[in-house]
């Protein structure tokens, strides 16, 4: 993953701890840590890719388009694209990798993830 996608799925985590409820922008980009003017433009995409419903209006926001647990991760994260340069053994290799990750992504949702984070901050650091 790219640093674009570590956002784009930075605010989708946010959104679907939030779920049904929506976020500002700004109460976004300040709990992820994201560039503000970045984050307008991700959210954009993902309301254009049906991902995420955004309201203007003192009662606006963003908000998950779907519960997580209907949001399949293969719809979050976009595939690698095929080079277009490389050999028969680079183009095998990667349509290899293509398929192991399009395989390891089957049947998992943004709940999961929000499972993941959930028990990474339940997971207390007392380092001394």
């Amino acid at each position: 993953m790219n640093g674009t996608e570590v956002y784009r799925l930075d605010a989708l985590l946010e959104l679907g701890q939030a779920w049904p409820n929506a976020l500002t922008a700004a109460e976004i980009a300040r709990r992820r840590g994201v560039p503000a003017k970045f984050l307008a433009r991700l959210l954009g995409g993902l309301a254009r890719e049906g991902l995420v419903v955004t309201a203007r209006g003192a009662r606006g926001g963003v908000r998950l388009a779907a519960a997580p647990t209907d949001v399949p991760l293969t719809r979050l994260l976009r595939p690698q694209p095929q080079p277009g340069a490389g050999g028969p053994a680079a183009r095998w290799l990667t349509a290899r990798l293509a398929e192991a990750r399009a395989g390891v992504l089957a049947g998992l949702s943004l709940a999961a993830l929000l499972r993941v984070e959930a028990e990474a901050e339940a997971t207390a650091d007392f380092c001394i």
